[in-house]
């Protein structure tokens, strides 16, 4: 649904015979912002994640609204994987498969216990249209000792477990680690204060929860 709509207001003739004389009023544009956009929903309370190395950029973006009446689904399952690409082939269903992602249009009903979800969070427009942020079930962690990883992974216990990722333990420019954890929560405000709390740690340098930015259907 395009965010500015076009609403023509025609003048009546004042009186019978004025023929030429008939006015007519511009298009006024009417602009969506996200307060009075039907396409988006303000969420009870913001929600949002710190990035940027503490005492040098740390800056915490925030989501204040979200997409109303739709959601994405990791599934955590092969047989809900299935269900939903199934679903996203066929036509007229309430999933549709956006970049390797499977958002979702039906009621939260539709969600199951194999299912990670994440809000599609309302960046900016995009051409008219709402820009959205989705939060993955997986979070990046950058540590000056190694041996933090083990002290995360311990503290937080059965919400955590270690990636499989070919770059665990990387080492960056300043010399630190990167660790990534893949996160066993529910929901993308879950993983998102989760990484917050990480974040605090003496010990961490950084954490943050993955995002995939820009998911818009132009």
């Amino acid at each position: 649904m395009k965010k500015t709509l076009f609403g023509m207001a025609v003048c009546a003739l004042a009186l019978a015979g004025c023929g030429n004389d008939t006015a007519f009023d511009e298009p006024v544009p009417q602009v969506y912002t996200a307060e009075n956009d039907p396409a988006l929903e303000k969420l009870e309370t913001n929600v949002g994640y710190y990035y940027g190395d503490k005492g040098v950029d740390l800056t915490r973006f925030e989501f204040a609204y979200r997409a109303a009446g739709q959601y994405c689904i990791f599934p955590r399952t092969e047989a809900r994987t299935q269900q939903l690409e199934q679903l996203a082939q066929q036509e007229g269903t309430q999933v549709k498969k956006d970049n390797g992602l499977y958002i979702v249009t039906a009621s939260r009903d539709f969600i199951t216990s194999d299912d990670y979800v994440s809000d599609m969070y309302f960046v900016q427009y995009y051409n008219d249209e709402p820009d959205y942020l989705v939060i993955g079930p997986r979070m990046t962690v950058c540590v000056p000792d190694p041996k933090t990883k083990d002290k995360i992974l311990k503290a937080y216990r059965g919400k955590l477990k270690e990636s499989t990722n070919s770059e665990q333990g990387h080492v960056t420019w300043n010399g630190q680690y990167l660790y990534k954890f893949d996160c066993t929560l529910k929901t993308s405000e879950q993983v998102m204060n989760l990484a917050d709390k990480i974040y605090r740690r003496d010990d961490v340098s950084w954490a943050e929860a993955n995002f995939h930015m820009k998911i818009h259907f132009n």
